[in-house]
């Protein structure tokens, strides 16, 4: 076995008696270098682990029909997605404030918070201010019973219903002149409204536009997005848990009569409140159109009904550490995903967080 040509000099140039053993090491470390170096470089080291969330985005993700049950076992019930869709015009002079939420009816006899309506959104003027019963210039209804005529009586439904999920999805149509669409719409959930004349808001007299929307803005709850965006990329945004009673309690559902003020019927506290705050655009003959798409998956039992009656079924518990890590994931990363607002950069942002490369799910049930 060979020497190099450094090591046979440093050889030479040592002492008489040290040669001898200079040149054995040398010689051992040539028979062992090469199997060193061979097995360091063919061993490869282990993937590092990427961290994620232990469940799945999915879980209140209300346009996925996918279900994830609650932490518990329940009677059995069916679960059944619908997608609702309202148009909203901006204004030049007046700010609109879409509150996403179900409304709990008035109904005679049976209590104030007892059943549920269908109402699912409703549009305000930011300007009107905050009262027990507040004006309302537009608002939606969930299929849940059929949304059917609002007579000048009160309609009971024996359907009793709880709302597992609710997503909405902001999308800009352009303007009615075909220009660049101007400004920008603020997107987000909150975790409680406030409403009614005894509440601080309404004692203070504020404006819905300032107690519902500039509040929230200044917390972060509200992101904004400008319109241009919108047109190629919607914005998506899940609800989660606002109050684990609450969302877990279920309702019979019933429709007020067309003597109700709708603005007086009082939110939901189950789930947050889904904000769409569009502000005016200030001058010109400029409109910008959004279309507001709201998801929602009912989890519903009918006592009466028999064909709805056989496509309930029992549903098996999620483990705890599952369900609450669900409800974690989407408070986590939720809002992060409604800055972002782009399905192509979505969809790296769920690579980033371990997800599939397919979408944002990150584990499956």
């Amino acid at each position: 076995m060979s020497l190099s040509p450094k090591q046979l000099a440093a050889i030479a140039s040592a002492p008489p008696s040290a040669r001898a053993a200079l040149r054995a090491q040398y010689l051992a470390q040539k028979r062992s270098s090469p199997q060193t170096r061979s097995l360091a470089v063919r061993v490869p080291k282990p993937p590092a682990r990427v961290p994620r969330p232990m469940s799945s985005l999915y879980a209140f993700d209300a346009f996925d029909k996918r279900h994830l049950p609650l932490d518990e076992v329940t009677a059995p019930y069916t679960v059944t997605n619908f997608v609702s869709v309202m148009e909203i015009a901006s204004a030049i002079d007046i700010d609109k404030v879409l509150v996403v939420c179900p409304r709990l009816a008035h109904i005679y006899g049976q209590g104030n918070h007892a059943l549920l309506s269908d109402y699912i959104a409703m549009l305000y003027n930011g300007e009107e201010t905050v009262d027990s019963a507040i004006p309302t210039m537009d608002n939606l209804r969930s299929p849940i019973v059929g949304a059917p005529a609002i007579t000048d009586a009160d309609q009971n439904f024996s359907t009793r219903v709880r709302l597992h999920n609710l997503s909405v999805r902001l999308e800009c149509l352009g303007t009615n002149t075909g220009l660049y669409p101007p400004g920008s719409a603020y997107v987000g959930t909150v975790p409680a409204i406030e409403t009614g004349s005894a509440s601080g808001a309404g004692a203070e007299a504020l404006t819905v536009k300032t107690a519902w929307a500039e509040d929230s803005i200044s917390v972060g709850y509200l992101k904004s997005i400008p319109a241009a965006r919108l047109v190629n990329s919607p914005a998506c945004i899940n609800a989660t848990i606002a109050e684990n009673v609450s969302y877990k309690e279920w309702r019979d559902v019933a429709i007020p009569s067309s003597a109700i003020d709708k603005g007086s019927l009082v939110m939901s506290t189950a789930m947050e409140p889904i904000i769409v705050y569009i502000p005016r655009t200030g001058a010109g003959d400029t409109v910008v159109n959004y279309r507001v798409v709201v998801g929602q998956q009912w989890c519903s039992r009918h006592p009466h009904d028999i064909m709805l009656r056989s496509t309930q079924k029992s549903h098996p518990a999620t483990k705890p550490d599952v369900w609450h890590s669900a409800v974690s994931a989407m408070k986590e990363y939720g809002p992060k995903l409604l800055e972002i607002a782009g399905e192509g950069v979505m969809a790296a942002a769920g690579a980033r967080m371990g997800a599939p490369r397919g979408g944002l799910n990150i584990l499956r049930p």
